[in-house]
């Protein structure tokens, strides 16, 4: 009798860590999907933004006449604007590279 509460007592462990084990696996997959989707539409949004800003800037520099004001703000518009777009493919490699050294291969990506 002692022996089947042994086995019983194991295959209850064994049981309760297998089910625990797929449902940290599958709160993994969720939080990895999650971090994707946000990491897309902080790069997406960036870049977009990026490009707004620069044409607008380019704008307001065009249009500026003779108003030093203008032709200021819309240079500093530009090069915000470009910075952003340099910012957000740079964002996308850095993310990348650190996708695929994290699970530890070290591999070069070519695009």
């Amino acid at each position: 009798m002692r022996h089947q509460e042994d086995v019983a007592r194991a295959l209850g462990g064994v049981g309760s860590l297998v089910v625990y084990t797929g449902v940290a696996a599958a709160q993994q997959s969720e939080i990895t999907d999650s971090l994707t989707q946000i990491e897309e539409f902080v790069a997406t949004t960036l870049g977009q933004i990026g490009v707004i800003v620069f044409l607008l800037g380019a704008a307001a520099w065009f249009v500026s006449r003779r108003s030093a004001d203008r032709a200021q703000w819309g240079w500093r518009g530009m090069w915000g604007g470009a910075g952003m777009i340099v910012l957000s493919v740079s964002y996308n490699v850095f993310v990348g590279l650190f996708e695929n050294l994290a699970p530890g291969t070290i591999a070069p990506i070519l695009l």
